[in-house]
């Protein structure tokens, strides 16, 4: 049986599959929430799954060296809203249902600052839609990067957790079952992700082909991501575990 390997099926991942990908090495893509659950049925032997799924179920699976970090901005997770800053009420938020870690890296900065908007999960992906259940939305992943264009940004959750902790945020981090080893799967990922940095001209070229985005914009989004996880991003990890754990979250 072939191994299956997963992806974010978000601009934040093409970097680090370019290569893979364009050698005929298939991946399937989804959501974050979508890859855990196919990663929980086993229908994917190696993906970079949510922090969150990870850290419930750290018990269960081997992680490996390749993640989706922000050392700072990550752009791409953001609360917007229609001009309002979070300052001037306490009003609602709406979240995205794809979600799970970006709601409870949420969760813990408005508790970690005092903040007391509510929450509300909505079943939509774009922010015009979210903005409809709330005075603000947090997007992620690529209707993130549209809604910077139309919406006020009033916090990048990366840069708010660098700014709280002074560790990087990890969104995803690459695992497998316990009982099988993806090491070699791992290592061509970090292959893959190291030819994508020296080549970044040609895989912005691409990216922006595919996903209609600006290539200025696409290199200072893949200059902000870290694929590989560190030190600080595994502290940063285990903090976000912790403060999960402290707030009731998993």
């Amino acid at each position: 049986m072939s191994i299956k390997i997963g992806k974010f099926g978000f601009v934040n991942n093409f970097l680090p599959y370019y290569w893979l990908e364009h050698n005929g090495v298939r991946v399937i893509e989804a959501s974050p929430k979508e890859l855990a659950g196919m990663f929980e049925r086993r229908e994917i032997d190696f993906a970079p799954v949510p922090s969150s799924y990870y850290i419930k179920n750290i018990d269960k699976l081997r992680s490996y060296e390749f993640c989706i970090a922000a050392r700072n901005s990550v752009l791409s997770v953001v609360v917007v809203s229609n001009g309002k800053t979070l300052d001037d009420d306490n009003g609602r938020i709406a979240v995205t249902n794809q979600t799970v870690t970006s709601l409870n890296l949420l969760k813990i900065i408005l508790h970690e600052c005092g903040m007391r908007n509510g929450v509300t999960p909505v079943n939509a992906s774009k922010a015009s839609e979210l903005l409809k259940h709330g005075t603000y939305a947090l997007v992620i992943g690529d209707e993130a990067i549209k809604a910077r264009a139309a919406y006020s940004v009033v916090m990048d959750l990366g840069e708010k957790w660098r700014e709280l902790t002074g560790y990087p945020m990890v969104f995803g981090i690459s695992a497998s079952q316990k009982e099988k080893d993806m090491s070699e799967v791992n290592k061509a990922v970090m292959e893959s992700v190291e030819w994508g940095k020296k080549n970044v001209d040609v895989v912005v070229a691409e990216a922006g082909k595919k996903f209609g985005m600006p290539v200025e914009f696409l290199h200072e989004y893949f200059k902000l991501l870290t694929y590989r996880l560190g030190a600080k991003e595994k502290r940063g990890l285990e903090l976000f575990g912790e403060k999960c754990h402290e707030y009731g979250l998993l």
